[in-house]
């Protein structure tokens, strides 16, 4: 499904109770299956997202500026190239043509509301009579639910503005904000970036819109825990299954943001400064306020964030197992109905009434202890440490060479720096870039860049002289200036001694 698609999912039950005439106090409840028009196949819905979402980049890059049908009819053809014109227009001319909306907005103040009720509605009845005879009906009842929620309308239903002469079209802001919502309709993979905007909140002390906005990602969480049982249970979902194995390195890349950000702002919590900052913003707030609030909001998104990576584990081990072929539901009163229906060959039967039918009482009640283990339902226990997703410590060193290399040349550089610097000349000279038999001379440079990775009392020194050294194999080394390893208490004397040798 498309992101249209999941929009349209979203409202088209509301759409069908707008439009509904069933009559305010009816008995008549049930509800029959609705039978909507069209070639069911898509077409013209397909024709008017492209086209929206076509308008939408075309705003981007002209600042609201009319398009022509022709370009729009263009861009289209990519999709169908044997899209007419008429369809085009048919299309724009629908979007174009706003529709009335009716909906119900609570008046702002009680003395408004009051203020709107029917004068009769008002004022007190004097006998019983009218007022069992006002109870009792179903008009004066919706009457008054009308006067407390006002009736509205609008028709800036329009999703494309056309002009009468020329034809051209653009976005109006109503098909701005639609199509602006059906590219909001996503799933965790981009919830990271909600994450972040609990650091904002903290940041600018808006701290009333983190559980929002922890809520938010809650959803999307539970949207794709629900998804995940849904494939293990139903495994002929081959599409989605298929996505899930595809974009596994990606929620796995979401989750992690989404952790860090959350654990990050948890950690904030508890910093005297945002406590401090906290407690001047609750004692502006009408509401009561608690620091709990924000922490168990948070916890609750990190808990679902465990949740949800052991069932994504648990789903890709049976995957690889081969046990998600066996997880289908089994239609068991189908598969009897078919038997009867046809039965099958004398084969099949005669093995499965072997291996079916008891013919010894033994056999039909066996012993419990042995199948205890199989029975038993396993389920994780709760644990109540974060999980972080960090692949840095399964990572081979960059360059085992350098490893090699400080093992075994390390110690000896080490009393050579000890009993006097030594300037990278010296050292190619003395042939420390030697080592099994191999060149390691980019080992070498690197201890001239970071000598902390040596020892750490030794420090890099830089000489203004240049030098230049040809080594035997024909390379030629220079440089405008001498690097050389020494040790750091002596380095802090340097400074001084350069000071005092310098001409004025």
């Amino acid at each position: 499904m498309t992101a249209w698609s999941q929009l349209l999912v979203a409202t088209a039950r509301l759409i069908d109770l707008h439009d509904s005439a069933h009559d305010p106090g009816s008995p008549f409840v049930q509800v029959s299956q609705e039978q909507r028009r069209g070639w069911r196949d898509g077409y013209w819905l397909d024709l008017g997202c492209l086209l929206l979402e076509y308008l939408l980049d075309v705003d981007f890059a002209t600042n609201s500026a009319f398009v022509s049908q022709g370009r729009c009819l263009a861009w289209l053809r990519d999709t169908y190239p044997a899209l007419s014109h008429d369809d085009l227009t048919f299309v724009i001319n629908l979007l174009a043509t706003p529709t009335e909306l009716h909906f119900r907005q609570a008046s702002p103040l009680p003395d408004a509301r009051q203020a709107s009720l029917p004068s009769d509605a008002r004022q007190a009845s004097p006998s019983p009579d009218a007022r069992q005879a006002a109870a009792t009906s179903d008009a004066s009842r919706v009457a008054d639910e009308a006067a407390e929620r006002g009736a509205r309308s609008t028709k800036r239903t329009a999703l494309i503005e056309k002009q009468g002469q020329t034809g051209q079209v653009r976005l109006t802001p109503s098909g701005r904000q639609a199509v602006t919502l059906a590219g909001q309709v996503e799933d965790l993979l981009y919830s990271e970036y909600d994450a972040a905007k609990v650091l904002a909140a903290l940041a600018r002390d808006d701290f009333a819109r983190i559980p929002d906005i922890t809520n938010q990602i809650l959803l999307a969480i539970r949207a794709l825990t629900q998804e995940l049982r849904r494939v293990r249970e139903n495994p002929t979902r081959e599409g989605k299954l298929a996505a899930l194995m595809d974009n596994e390195r990606h929620y796995h890349n979401a989750l992690s943001s989404i952790q860090r950000s959350l654990l990050h702002a948890r950690a904030q919590l508890g910093t005297p400064r945002l406590l401090e900052r906290f407690e001047a913003w609750r004692e502006a707030q009408a509401e009561e306020w608690d620091l709990r609030m924000l922490s168990g909001a948070i916890g609750r998104v990190l808990t679902a964030i465990e949740n949800l990576s052991r069932r994504l584990a648990e789903l890709l081990a049976d995957i690889a197992e081969g046990r998600i072929q066996s997880m289908g539901v089994v239609d068991f009163a189908d598969l009897a109905r078919r038997l009867l229906t046809a039965s099958p060959d004398a084969g099949l039967r005669a093995a499965l009434v072997e291996r079916l039918m008891p013919f010894q009482q033994a056999v039909c009640v066996p012993r419990l202890a042995p199948l205890v283990p199989l029975l038993e339902t396993r389920r994780a226990e709760t644990s109540h440490a974060a999980l972080v997703f960090d692949e840095s410590a399964d990572d081979p060193p960059r360059d085992p060479l350098l490893a090699r290399f400080l093992e075994a040349q390390g110690p000896g550089l080490s009393r050579r720096v000890r009993q006097a610097p030594l300037s990278l000349p010296e050292a190619l000279s003395e042939g420390w870039h030697r080592f099994e038999d191999a060149d390691c001379l980019p080992q070498l440079l690197n201890l001239f860049v970071d000598a902390q990775q040596l020892d750490e009392a030794l420090a890099v020194g830089i000489e203004e002289r240049a030098f230049q050294l040809s080594l035997p194999d024909g390379r030629c080394i220079e440089g405008a200036v001498t690097p050389s390893l020494r040790l750091a208490a002596a380095m802090a004397e340097a400074p001084l001694a350069m000071q005092q040798d310098t001409p004025r």
